[in-house]
């Protein structure tokens, strides 16, 4: 059996961080097919989830790919290498659709943040969690790609305020607002969706 393929096995099973460690250190560079194997179907489907287009989700995720493995060794990990991979996606994903002027991009007016009460959150998520999948993926569909985005990042993903906040390089109360708003369009297709029937 080839070294290499050998090499494969035997790390197959280490978490990513050892993984990268010997990247890094030993320069097993190979290793990094092992890090292809575990993120490059996950990284498609997320490209996937917000452009809707399989070829450019192919292309994408292709390049995120290549700019991880061209830039592992910045990963410091303050994060999980998963984070880090994702916030890569979302970026190299806002990016296309900014390129491509799908999307409007304009910073938020930061004097309209508010913080959100317990109970607002509360009640919002109730409303996320009682939608049927369907429904959601449908509803989904429907909104613009940046609260999307944000609102696989929240839930899919599990994101927590402070890692959305540094993906998408605003402050934690811009991101809180994002979710409300996302979340509060999300609300409005459901009446929509029910009033419809």
């Amino acid at each position: 059996m080839p070294t290499n393929k050998v090499k494969h096995i035997a790390f197959a099973k280490l978490p990513d961080l050892e993984i990268i460690q010997k990247i890094k250190e030993e320069g097993a560079r190979e290793l990094l097919e092992i890090l292809y194997d575990r993120y490059a179907t996950k990284v498609y489907y997320k490209c996937l989830g917000i452009l809707t287009d399989k070829d450019t989700a192919k292309d994408l995720a292709h390049d995120v790919m290549v700019k991880v493995f061209l830039n592992i060794a910045k990963f410091r990990g303050t994060s999980l290498f998963s984070t880090w991979v994702y916030s890569i996606t979302y970026n190299q994903c806002m990016d296309h659709l900014r390129k491509k002027k799908r999307i409007p991009y304009s910073p938020l007016d930061t004097e309209v943040f508010q913080y959100l009460s317990t109970e607002e959150i509360e009640l919002e998520n109730k409303i996320l969690q009682d939608l049927k999948l369907t429904q959601l993926e449908v509803l989904l569909e429907r909104l613009k790609p940046d609260d999307k985005m944000i609102l696989l990042m929240r839930y899919q993903d599990d994101f927590s305020t402070k890692q959305i906040a540094r993906v998408l390089k605003i402050s934690e109360s811009a991101v809180k607002m994002r979710l409300k708003r996302s979340r509060d369009k999300l609300a409005h297709q459901l009446n929509e969706m029910q009033d419809e029937k």
